[in-house]
């Protein structure tokens, strides 16, 4: 039997001891060099919680049982803890309290019963078929890619409210620094149009784990199944690529909008964004201090005017539309007002292009007025 890794759990219900966890994430290369595809797990197979560090291989009692159910980027398991039992019932409450601050890793163990060699990005890897799962154990570190506690619904006990949670349990157990924050992780990037109401419009229904793997923040006191707890989207989609352009919107919101979350997350909020814009090669925003005014740098400004140009084309849209509705079109004082923004965005050409290009288009005119006797040059 083998072990593989994972970290992100949900508590559904913490009286009755019901968590959700992701265990797989589908289609990347985790660390031991395998890439699990979707269909791999068995929808609704039972499983085995296994005590801490997969001891329960070793004598000690199962703390609980679950199923596995899929989407189409993961594999979780729906479990509940044995809460009748000293192992099950103190075992759920170092997995909850651990999970109050995204934390709490597992491991899963199992059998390869259909795999194959390949290539994966210009790597050697196994790409895992079908596996055939026995167990899942909290332990104290994990090796899965993008796995992560998924967030826990119920607050803590005594009237502690989550971000009191994950403050005592930093101190206690010194955990890691991202919090309401989302870990960074490794995707593809794009860099292209970008509209974030399509994407945030396209998430109803989505489960808590897309949720987070489409934005940067989650509110800790909020519902994590709900998608308004959640801020900073920047992927197309679940499993999709990360967008560079809203990746610099996100950063411009950091430094000089409101972006509706505790200073002491900013950070984190910016790591996370710029790990994806140095994986598409782009220079990053510097994080400026809370309350710093001092007038933009050119880099900035260009990202603020990319931001008010993408605000300016959402909005007329949906002006133009509700317009149509009516049987009306956009008036004419507006229309003459985007006509000029139109032809001053078209100028930045001038600034783009350099000399070399326009003699290169002057001769390519050339050439097709040759190729067309009715056309002087």
């Amino acid at each position: 039997m083998t072990h593989k890794q994972l970290s992100h759990v949900k508590v559904k219900d913490a009286a009755k001891g019901d968590v959700s966890a992701v265990f797989s994430t589908f289609n990347v290369r985790d660390s031991d060099g395998d890439v699990t595809l979707p269909g791999a797990f068995e929808e609704g197979a039972p499983v085995v919680i296994s005590s801490y560090n997969h001891t329960s291989w070793g004598g000690n009692r199962p703390v609980g049982k679950g199923k596995i159910r899929t989407t189409k980027s993961e594999a979780i398991l729906d479990g509940q803890f044995f809460m009748d039992t000293v192992d099950g019932r103190e075992t759920f409450e170092v997995v909850k309290a651990l999970a109050e601050s995204s934390l709490g890793e597992w491991s899963y163990g199992f059998d390869i019963e259909e795999s194959e060699s390949g290539q994966f990005d210009g790597d050697d890897v196994q790409f895992l078929k079908h596996l055939k799962v026995f167990e899942v154990s909290p332990v104290m570190r994990g090796a899965g890619v993008n796995t992560r506690t998924l967030a826990v619904k119920a607050l803590m006990e005594g009237g502690m409210d989550s971000r009191e949670a994950s403050r005592i349990v930093e101190r206690t157990v010194g955990v890691s620094d991202y919090k309401a924050a989302i870990r960074p992780h490794d995707t593809p990037v794009t860099a292209k149009t970008w509209k974030a109401s399509t994407v945030v419009d396209g998430l109803d229904g989505a489960t808590i784990a897309d949720l987070r793997s489409v934005h940067a923040w989650g509110d800790p006191s909020g519902d994590p199944e709900l998608k308004a707890s959640y801020r900073f989207p920047h992927h197309h989609g679940p499993g999709e690529e990360a967008n560079l352009r809203a990746c610099y919107m996100g950063l411009h919101t950091l430094n000089f909008g409101k972006a509706h979350i505790p200073d002491e997350d900013r950070p984190h909020v910016y790591a996370h964004l710029v790990a994806h814009l140095q994986d598409g090669d782009r220079e990053p925003l510097e994080l400026r201090a809370v309350g710093d005014s001092s007038p933009m740098k050119f880099q900035e400004q260009m990202i603020a005017t990319l931001v008010a140009v993408t605000e300016m084309q959402e909005r007329a849209s949906e002006v133009m539309a509700l317009r149509a509705t009516k049987g009306k079109s956009i008036a004419s004082a507006s229309s003459g007002i985007l006509e000029w923004l139109y032809d001053d965005v078209r100028l930045l050409g001038a600034v783009i292009n350099s000399p070399q290009d326009e003699a290169a288009r002057e001769y390519l005119r050339f050439i097709q007025s040759l190729q067309d006797p009715g056309e002087q040059p």
